[in-house]
């Protein structure tokens, strides 16, 4: 009937199939082509005299949805342009679904964002039991608007539809049938789905089933009084402004295109989504958050890449059984590889068990695993004083003290004991090539740099030293990716990339706080306004003041000039006094427990007088002053390691810096940000901030880009 490189139609008895089956990509993506495909399949069904209709896909997998590459494209071509595309889209779409006959979608695998809005044309859908559905528009700033605002809240009644649109959370066959998305899941093991579909169908041309109600239910308004619908939608309010926030505008824009649209007929409610979208592009966040995404995709591209053809490690040795080892030995043992985790005394190696226990016991509370899977977790992690069970081990990873000399002596002990591993050190700051110097094969060692909590924090660091060779790389980059994380491939510094990155951020907190800002008011403008987390004070609790101390001292020696250890030196002083952050209960807050027990952060009447004896300035500055001072000698760091050849590219560094620090992803990442701002900006503060000193220095490529007018993204 019709074969495009898209979709293809195909004549089964009185009925046709509608294969979107890709001749050009691996995967099933609503580009513009293949909407222009579409178009003319549908060209060729309104002329025929089919009397039923099944969309399917020829692929494993349904439709990831949208060309999200397009999408920057897209959202600077101005309002008129977007609403002419959409415009265009919904009619496809709605041409599709005014088609006089009965339609089935069987949705297989993976179907996401439009290619869930094309099944949503059809009046009854089947699934595999291995699909997952979604609309994860909300994720990048924008919302359904291929007609899956309108039809979605008229099939699955408001309050479902409302979790579906403003989560963005995958649903599986088995609650997609419960919330009446699907009407049925076919296991094609044991029938044909495309008979059972075509059966279906038969029902529908029989009468059997009113297959024309269906479809005037989903143009028509909804069945909700004005009472109902705002009772509904004040508590999705509330919901939104307590998970979203002011930052995310998106749920809030949605709410108010369900609301706009409630009453509405199909045309009418369309009209309303492309408003919508047009709302969330000029908020500035959807494009922030699609430059993220394909950041995302970047890297993971990159790290398939890295991995291809590597054989994977069978065992791992952990040695340093604390808090750090023990959560690697769990990520590690939860993924099926088998650890050895090895420490100098009993002592050790019980809290790195407890650690893993105490992980896993959290997991079977939650439902998430049950006590077998915990059990056969644990029985993975093998403790042991004793370097013989290490001779197996593929990979080892060094977790000791933060100490150059005992790392050293550990090194050059696990390149005799373990002579067939890669061995890899978790060091946080210390440089690998100076490490290295203590191996007799230094092309065989490398960093892989946790963060903590490890089970948690989804960056992995692994950093190349100077004689360190690729295929080392290759295997640790394997390694970090089979445990669900992301690995970011760093070259040797100092630091690494976010240490290097977070130590002049903290020395900004020191002097701002010197200069009389209150570090409450700090936090807050960081946290609540600028997006982190938390704010630096906060962080620095968390992080633990001894380790950032540490973290100083080493900055300190690497970069003397503009990160020198300042004499006054808040962090050092609270250090002094045993005053290590929340894991003491004590550090920039007071960390007391609340009624239900939960830890929670209050000012410091001990750590005001320390600061007290520091300084006796108090000054309110404003939002844009705390937000610079804090953030430009960080944008500068990120800067220099570009510069230096420390991160490969920005798209690296953005996702980097989201994944180890909090960075708020709505702003795109660091370099994004930075873009947002201008070269030229980012000169005219560091002349605003030029007398605090060395630390607000331009790197010298700024002014090159400042004269060329050259982005970090082209």
């Amino acid at each position: 009937m019709y074969k495009g490189q898209y979709f293809q139609l195909l004549k089964r008895n009185q009925m046709a199939e509608l294969v979107f089956d890709s001749q050009v990509d691996q995967v099933n993506t609503l580009t513009k082509a293949a909407l222009e495909d579409l178009e003319k399949a549908i060209a060729v069904i309104q002329v025929s005299s089919i009397k039923g209709l099944i969309i399917r896909s020829g692929k494993k997998l349904f439709s990831a949805g949208a060309d999200v590459k397009a999408f920057r494209d897209l959202f600077g071509s101005g309002a008129s342009a977007v609403d002419e595309y959409l415009s265009w889209a919904q009619g496809i779409y709605s041409r599709l679904e005014a088609l006089a006959i009965p339609k089935v979608a069987i949705l297989n695998g993976v179907a996401a964002g439009g290619a869930v809005e094309l099944s949503l044309l059809a009046e009854y859908r089947l699934g595999t039991p291995d699909m997952k559905v979604s609309l994860p528009e909300v994720k990048l700033g924008i919302m359904p608007a291929w007609g899956g605002m309108t039809r979605l809240p008229r099939l699955l009644g408001l309050d479902t539809s409302l979790e579906w649109l403003t989560t963005g959370k995958n649903f599986r066959s088995d609650k997609a049938l419960t919330h009446h998305f699907l009407d049925g899941v076919i296991d094609p093991k044991s029938c044909d789905v495309i008979e059972q579909a075509e059966a279906l169908l038969l029902s529908c041309i029989d009468g059997d089933l009113d297959w024309q109600a269906r479809q005037k239910e989903k143009q028509s308004p909804l069945t909700l009084s004005q009472h109902e619908l705002q009772m509904s939608l004040n508590v999705a309010k509330g919901m939104v402004a307590k998970v979203a926030g002011r930052h995310y505008p998106a749920p809030s824009i949605m709410l108010k295109v369900l609301e706009k649209s409630a009453s509405c007929g199909l045309e009418e409610a369309l009209a309303f989504e492309r408003e919508g979208v047009v709302e969330c592009i000029d908020s500035g966040v959807a494009d922030a958050l699609v430059s993220f995404f394909l950041s995302d995709m970047m890297v993971k591209a990159k790290t398939k890449t890295l991995s291809k053809g590597i054989k994977n490690v069978e065992e791992v040795g952990v040695i340093g059984a604390g808090i750090m080892g023990g959560g690697i030995a769990y990520v590690t043992a939860d993924k099926g590889i088998n650890v050895v985790m090895k420490d100098l005394n009993k002592a050790g190696l019980d809290l790195g068990l407890d650690e893993a226990n105490k992980l896993l016991a959290k997991q079977v509370v939650r439902g998430r695993k049950s006590p077998l899977d915990m059990g056969k977790t644990l029985n993975r992690i093998i403790p042991t004083l004793n370097n013989a069970a290490l001779e197996s081990t593929d990979l080892v990873i060094e977790a000791v003290v933060e100490n150059p000399k005992v790392k050293g002596m550990v090194l050059a002990e696990l390149e005799t004991v373990a002579p067939n591993a890669i061995i890899a050190s978790n060091t946080s700051t210390l440089e690998i090539s100076g490490l290295a110097k203590s191996l007799k094969k230094p092309e065989n060692f490398c960093g892989i740099h946790f963060f903590n909590p490890v089970h948690k924090m989804p960056l992995v660091e692994v950093i190349k030293g100077d004689k360190t060779s690729d295929e080392t790389i290759k295997q640790a980059v394997n390694y970090v990716k089979r445990l669900g994380k992301t690995p970011i491939v760093i070259n040797d510094c100092p630091g690494f990339l976010v240490n290097r990155c977070l130590s002049p951020y903290f020395l900004a907190f020191n002097q701002l706080v010197l200069d009389g800002a209150n570090i409450q008011a700090v936090d807050k403008v960081m946290s609540k306004k600028f997006g982190w987390p938390m704010g630096p004070a906060h962080l620095l609790d968390v992080i633990g003041l001894d380790t950032s101390a540490h973290c100083i001292d080493v900055m300190d020696q690497a970069f003397p000039v503009r990160m020198a250890k300042p004499e006054q030196n808040i962090i050092q002083s609270l250090v002094d006094k045993k005053h290590y952050g929340q894991k003491t209960g004590q550090g920039f807050y007071q960390f007391v427990a609340d009624k239900r027990g939960r830890v929670k952060p209050v000012a410091s009447e001990e750590t005001a007088a320390l600061i007290a004896t520091m300084t006796d300035k108090s000054c309110d500055f404003d939002e844009h002053v705390i937000t610079m001072r804090m953030m430009v000698p960080m944008m500068f760091e990120a800067i220099r390691c570009l510069d230096e050849g420390v991160i490969a590219s920005p798209q690296e560094a953005d996702v980097a810096m989201v994944y180890g620090t909090g960075f708020p992803v709505f702003r795109g990442g660091i370099f994004y940000y930075m873009d947002q701002i201008g070269a030229q900006g980012l000169l005219d503060l560091a002349k605003e901030f030029e007398h605090l000193g060395a630390l607000y220095a331009a790197p010298a490529s700024l002014n090159e880009r400042a004269k060329n007018n050259t982005k970090f993204y082209a």
